[in-house]
């Protein structure tokens, strides 16, 4: 499993390209939410890294990455490990995905002109005002259903393809310290009056029952994005990229195919 260096701080990371044609489609960049890690979006990595280069990232503290000293910010410490990664790989032209948190880090990384620019923007049941206590209980739910929700044999499909057997039991599942370190850099982010300066092409998916982050609160903020568009996926909640994969999935390729075409 690869690693790199941020601040002195060891990264893991996974990189999957099972692409027969190497130089079709855009390098797809995920990133986990709150008390997660990349294993979130192993359905997705499995089913994208077919058509499409796929990193997806452990953040500091979760995962197999090791934990930075003292407690980190989402528009800061976050999202330069981000930014390290992607010169780490020296990538360009990619799509930049994240969930929840992750949907906050990829905000401060795009508002941040200093970095890279992707050349797209996916945010899933994520919102610019992530302080306590409105999100909270929710995202401490959210990371309990999920280390649930994971016993779908999928995952296990995901851990065989990546030669991830031998130490998928070690792996962080429900940290509480990185959620409780997640949670108070969440209480300190709010970017609502900047996110009229994310200029890329926006794509927002959120769960038709979400009530951590609801549609209704994704609707509001969207709107403020010049180039953005909203999808709602039905039957699912808070992480819908596993509650309802086959139709995020559906979704999530529809807004790829169109940013690949205008590329």
């Amino acid at each position: 499993m690869p690693f790199f260096q941020c601040d002195k701080t060891k990264i893991h990371y996974v990189d999957i390209d099972r692409r027969e044609d190497k130089s079709a489609g855009l390098p797809l960049f995920f990133i986990h939410g709150g008390g997660s890690y990349h294993f979130c979006w192993a359905l997705q990595l499995i089913e994208f890294s077919k058509t499409n280069r796929c990193i997806a990232i452990d953040l500091s503290g979760h995962g197999k990455s090791d934990v930075a000293k003292g407690d980190t910010t989402i528009d800061q410490g976050y999202s330069n490990e981000i930014a390290s990664l992607v010169g780490h790989l020296d990538l360009n032209d990619f799509i930049l995905v994240g969930h929840s948190m992750g949907g906050g880090v990829a905000m401060s990384y795009v508002l941040n002109n200093e970095f890279k620019n992707p050349k797209a923007l996916v945010l899933v049941d994520s919102s610019p005002d992530l302080r306590l206590p409105k999100v909270a209980p929710g995202l401490v739910r959210e990371a309990v259903e999920e280390t649930i929700r994971r016993k779908h044999p999928a995952f296990d499909e995901y851990a065989e393809k990546i030669n991830m057997k031998q130490y998928k039991k070690a792996m962080k599942y429900l940290d509480s310290i990185a959620m409780q370190r997640d949670l108070r850099a969440c209480n300190k982010f709010n970017i609502t009056d900047r996110i009229k300066d994310i200029t890329i092409p926006t794509f927002a998916l959120v769960g038709e029952a979400d009530d951590v982050i609801t549609p209704a609160i994704v609707k509001n903020y969207i709107e403020d994005i010049p180039y953005a568009d909203l999808a709602v996926v039905r039957g699912a909640d808070h992480i819908p990229m596993i509650e309802q994969p086959e139709e995020f999935n559906r979704l999530f390729r529809k807004f790829i195919s169109w940013v690949q075409d205008k590329a």
